[in-house]
């Protein structure tokens, strides 16, 4: 009896750290992280997956990025990674403007990009969507899979970084995932 009860305190301990750490959750095609406040209705064609995975992009040294969702194709439409959302919890200076948060970080995603043969460049822009304003940087890249991609990223209101990066076989997919980020909602406005 002990042992159970031992058990299920820790268990509450460690569910409570989880949750605590902003670990997200989905119901249906319903996203929502906690300690962000986000909430984000995705494209039903997609399966979702909160687990964290630093193997997407690359190992962070610092600690401060973690993948808070990725959404995949189903296995019958080949199981490819679609989008990603990645959120950065550094905290930048307070005297930088949102927009200049975003376009330093879209900015580093362009350099990478630069000079690479055959890629093609568009952006960054800027959308604006009622609690929020995005960065996107569209490029294409012909002998890559997938082709067309985007790297959006979001200033929330305490100067961390949101940032999703989608792909698809299309221009017109590519727009159709991008244009589902209206249901993205914070619960409080991140302007």
């Amino acid at each position: 009896m002990r042992w159970f009860i031992g058990a299920l305190v820790g268990a509450i301990v460690i569910c409570t750290l989880c949750v605590a750490q902003g670990k997200g959750s989905v119901r249906g095609n319903v996203f929502r992280e906690e300690s962000m406040g986000l909430t984000y209705e995705f494209p039903e064609k997609f399966s979702p997956k909160v687990d964290e995975n630093d193997k997407l992009f690359g190992h962070d040294t610092t600690g401060r990025e973690r993948m808070i969702l990725t959404l995949w194709d189903p296995p019958q439409r080949g199981g490819a990674l679609r989008m990603a959302f990645l959120y950065d919890t550094k905290q930048r200076s307070s005297d930088k403007t949102h927009d200049t948060v975003a376009l330093a970080y879209i900015g580093e995603i362009k350099g990478m990009w630069l000079g690479v043969k055959d890629v093609k460049i568009v952006g960054p822009t800027k959308v604006p969507e009622p609690s929020y304003d995005y960065r996107r940087l569209d490029f294409s890249t012909p002998n890559q899979v997938p082709r067309y991609n985007s790297a959006i990223a979001i200033t929330l209101s305490d100067r961390r970084i949101l940032v999703v990066r989608a792909g698809a076989p299309s221009q017109s997919e590519l727009d159709s995932e991008v244009d589902s980020l209206v249901h993205l909602r914070f619960d409080k406005s991140q302007k």
